[in-house]
């Protein structure tokens, strides 16, 4: 096993007074019940901790539950950072209540190995004890544990301890991992307190990734920010934790009051918490059918919420069976990611005992608002159900829509590890599948390519409308996209057109590849008068409104016409929306040139003079050539500018 691998914990299960925290005392040494009243009372109420050395060096986290029925809250906290069971059966009772729940709560959350310990041996007589273990046998074979060893063991006298180790090696080397040894890193808070100089401690089961000392890490779902301090394994100092082991954090720029069990330590923006999340749910037999949503008691790692359950689909909630449901969370949101596993208990006892009613494992975080009966819902977590990253993350894609999704608000909403996530994105985007912009907002292929085509749509139609002009601008273009269509996607789209040959971008004007200004005869006769009133003008031409009125027609077509003789070269604009014939405007510019050569500078008078109109297209025009960078103004004088001498 690598190093990641070998992090195991053990959690014990079991009715209460059946011996659990005796026979981790014997196994261990440790004495898991440490509050006065669980001593005093002799039952476990908090969950204990202690390490477990086994043959052949192998050391496991144990985590001692309690049994009693009114702290199957604090059992599921414990149960949820396990990867094997060790089921504790006292000989002189057998299968009890809890037994069963216990057990179900285990198949639940998806532990799939077990040890079963026939404790009290030394109590009970033999035939008594055969009708234990035959108990025992017949409950577990209706379970996911089916087949588990049984070992029969007296914490007392130490009878069956070593063959009890030997099954937990064995079972640690025959079964992978429960707990997730990928995804962003999460230490669900099972303890919390202060130390004196050291601060504020907290306590919990790592999955996911590595934490290291020195790490920013932040409180969800509060968001607090905080750094590590410290790390322990086994009260040992060390610089890293795996996932799968038991650790303390000694957390630094936070209070010990602003921290509380049912937190997640984790790096921030790793993830996001969440008030609805979709889910894969198995709802026990002994569980009500219900047709609409109904109050639980929500149950993860170790936070606690009330919430709403409902089925995705048409069937409701039916005892027995497994399916999607979607839940809402009361109050505040929980910190959860995709795959997790839940508990769902009720407020009543149901006919098995306990109040357990099923659990699950989540699918995600941030579902989209559909009905619970919408088909195209079912499909979709069909897909999430099969924990398959690539496709979980194109789907999550192509719910952006037109609008895409940032990549942050995707690796939040995944619950992938960077590695994972990284080659997830380069195999969708390899394949075709999807894009993004340079700003990191990825958008589904089919959808980018309706964008592009909603963009041609827009060339189009502008086109029909405008034929004169060379094309449209490319920001007009741009927003006639739909308004959810984010400004870097319109842009994607408009360079995906134009790298598709769907159109050509000149000068920020994008036009259609076979687009050409086309002049209908109408406006040829016009633009035939246009051109004869422009010669005889001079460098006095009437102004916009004027032409227009003169030629009875309107000044944005007027406009346009003007704008294509001047790209075709024919006339020349100044500012004020004057155009002049281009002959004259050239003969204007020799003219100039001449008067640079034989006086070196032309001041603003002689200027007005050389031109020989009115103020009204003089200043226009010596700001034309300006801008034509034929002069240069230096305060009341211009000068020739040497790369126009000639």
């Amino acid at each position: 096993m690598d190093r990641a691998d070998s992090q195991r914990v053990v959690g014990t299960a079991g009715h209460i007074d059946h011996g659990k925290t005796a026979l981790i005392r014997a196994l261990t040494g440790v004495e898991t019940d440490r509050l006065p009243e669980e001593q005093k009372r002799g039952i476990s109420i908090e969950l204990g901790f202690a390490p477990l050395d086994l043959p052949g060096g192998l050391r496991l986290d144990v985590v001692d539950v309690p049994g009693h029925e009114g702290l199957v809250r604090t059992m599921v906290a414990g149960a949820a950072g396990i990867d094997l069971v060790l089921l504790v059966v006292a000989a002189d009772e057998g299968v009890m209540p809890q037994t069963r729940e216990h057990l179900a709560i285990c198949e639940l959350l998806g532990v799939t190995r077990a040890v079963v310990a026939l404790t009290k041996i030394d109590l009970t007589p033999g035939d008594l004890a055969d009708l234990a273990e035959a108990d025992v046998e017949d409950h577990l074979s209706r379970t996911g544990l089916a087949g588990a060893p049984i070992v029969r063991v007296s914490s007392v006298t130490g009878e069956g301890l070593e063959e009890l180790r030997k099954e937990l090696v064995s079972a640690v080397e025959n079964t992978r991992p429960r707990t997730p040894r990928s995804g962003p890193a999460r230490l669900p808070i099972d303890r919390c307190f202060a130390m004196k100089g050291f601060g504020s401690i907290v306590t919990g089961t790592l999955v996911g990734d590595v934490l290291r000392v020195d790490d920013a890490v932040e409180i969800q779902p509060s968001g607090r920010q905080a750094r590590i301090r410290g790390l322990q394994r086994h009260g040992e100092p060390v610089d890293r934790v795996d996932p799968g082991a038991r650790c303390a954090i000694n957390l630094q720029g936070i209070d010990v009051a602003d921290l509380s069990r049912g937190e997640v330590v984790t790096h921030p923006d790793s993830f996001a918490a969440t008030t609805v999340l979709d889910v894969a749910l198995d709802w026990l037999e002994a569980a009500p059918a219900a047709e609409q949503a109904i109050a639980v008691e929500f149950l993860s790692g170790t936070s606690e919420r009330r919430a709403r359950v409902g089925a995705i689909g048409s069937r409701g909630l039916v005892p027995g069976s497994s399916g999607f449901a979607r839940i809402h969370i009361d109050g505040d949101p929980v910190a959860l990611v995709p795959g997790d596993r839940f508990i769902l208990r009720g407020f009543a006892r149901i006919e098995s005992g306990g109040r357990s009613l099923g659990g699950g494992i989540v699918l995600d975080t941030s579902p989209p608002r559909r009905r619970r009966s919408d088909p195209s819902l079912l499909e979709d977590l069909e897909i999430l159900a099969r924990r398959e990253p690539t496709e979980s993350l194109a789907l999550r894609i192509r719910r952006g829509g037109l609008s895409g999704v940032a990549e942050k608000e995707l690796s939040r909403s995944v619950g992938l590890d960077r590695k994972t996530l990284a080659a997830s994105f380069a195999s969708l985007r390899k394949a075709g599948r999807a894009e993004p912009t340079p700003q990191g907002t990825w958008i589904d292929a089919a959808f980018l390519g309706t964008l592009v085509t909603q963009l041609g749509a827009a060339l189009d139609a502008y086109h029909r409308n405008q034929p004169l002009q060379p094309g449209m601008p490319a920001g007009a273009l741009r927003g006639s996209l739909p308004s959810n269509v984010p400004p870097d996607l319109a842009q994607l789209a408009l360079d995906r057109s134009v790298a598709w040959r769907e159109a050509v971008l000149e000068d920020d004007r994008v036009r259609r590849p076979d687009h050409r200004a086309t002049v209908s005869d109408e406006d040829q006769v016009l633009i035939s008068r246009v051109l004869e009133e422009a010669a005889a003008a001079g460098l006095e031409p009437l102004g916009l409104r004027e032409r227009a009125e003169r030629h009875g027609v309107s000044m944005d077509r007027l406009r346009n016409l003007l704008a294509h003789l001047e790209r075709e070269g024919r006339l020349v604009r100044a500012r004020d929306d004057l155009w002049f014939d281009r002959p004259t405007i050239d003969s204007l510019r020799k003219r100039i040139v001449r008067h640079f050569d034989a006086h070196g500078s032309l001041n603003t008078k002689t200027y007005k003079d050389l031109i020989g109109t009115s103020r009204r297209t003089a200043v226009p025009l010596m700001e034309f050539f300006d801008d034509e960078r034929l002069t240069m103004r230096r305060g009341e004088v211009r000068l020739l500018r040497k790369s126009q001498a000639v």
